[in-house]
């Protein structure tokens, strides 16, 4: 009998330890299975973060690309039948019965609207972008905007590696057209009367700056979503498509506005 009283606080701790030890083993298993569960929701959520980025990119990437073959097609038809139906018209004023001053005046307001429409064509299908590369399209659209623009003085400073040869089509144009939207916004809004611009490419990449002396401006993220900030939109599409980076910065007078792209970046 009293071997047994004995056994019976003995097999009594015994499953006091096994009761604890699974218990243990039970609680550990809970929180392993906790931390597995949490490391992979965090995972998906990444990688729903990620699928939304990409969606994102791709319907940026959709409507950009979707913007240039319209563009494309209005400058086709401005410079194929508009143009071409301006210069017959042109041509045709030799067989009118009117004086030569007549005439004189018919041809010059004829051939303002030609330079119009050669010069819209240009800004929506810049040719010279593919068949010479940005520096010589950056140089060609600063002059025209000179040329038009008496009240502005425009400048340009270019510096190009003759072994840079990592720019892309997409880069080139990216980097072309966020430009026009920065001329575009100084001269809407700034009141400048001069507009500076540096551009250097090399085998490490682009960076363009653009400065002027008007109204300083740095856009807030509430400025950017705005319905009518259709530039400013354009900008930040532009700089996210290609990976590059946007810098403004406020001068006394004016602003002045960085863009950095890194050709590592786009490659990697």
């Amino acid at each position: 009998m009293r071997n047994m009283a004995q056994q019976v606080p003995s097999n009594l701790g015994f499953l006091l330890i096994i009761a604890s030890l699974a218990m243990f083993i039970l609680a550990l298993s809970i929180i392993v299975f906790a931390v597995l569960y949490q490391q992979k929701m965090r995972r998906k959520k990444q990688e729903m973060v990620q699928l939304e980025l990409n969606y994102k990119n791709d319907l940026v990437q959709a409507i950009l690309d979707a913007k240039e073959i319209e563009q494309r097609r209005i400058a086709i038809e401005l410079h194929d039948d508009i143009g071409s139906s301006l210069t017959a018209l042109k041509l045709s004023f030799a067989s009118l019965p009117i004086d030569d001053n007549e005439r004189k005046f018919l041809n010059e307001g004829v051939q303002i609207s030609i330079n119009k429409i050669r010069s819209l064509s240009n800004r929506l299908l810049p040719t010279i972008l593919e068949e010479l590369g940005l520096i010589p399209a950056v140089k060609s659209l600063i002059n025209t905007l000179a040329q038009q623009i008496s009240n502005v003085d425009f400048s340009v400073i270019a510096v190009n590696d003759p072994k840079s040869n990592s720019q892309t089509r997409e880069v080139n144009l990216a980097v072309y057209r966020i430009l026009q939207e920065l001329i575009n916004n100084i001269l809407k809004y700034a009141e400048a009367t001069n507009i500076e611009i540096t551009l250097e490419q090399n085998e490490e990449g682009i960076q363009l700056s653009v400065t002027d002396n008007g109204i300083g401006f740095i856009p807030t993220k509430e400025d950017k979503l705005k319905s009518q900030s259709l530039g400013l939109k354009n900008i930040e599409s532009r700089s996210q498509q290609i990976d590059a980076q946007i810098e403004y910065e406020l001068l006394k007078p004016g602003t002045k506005v960085v863009l950095k792209w890194k050709a590592k970046e786009i490659s990697e």
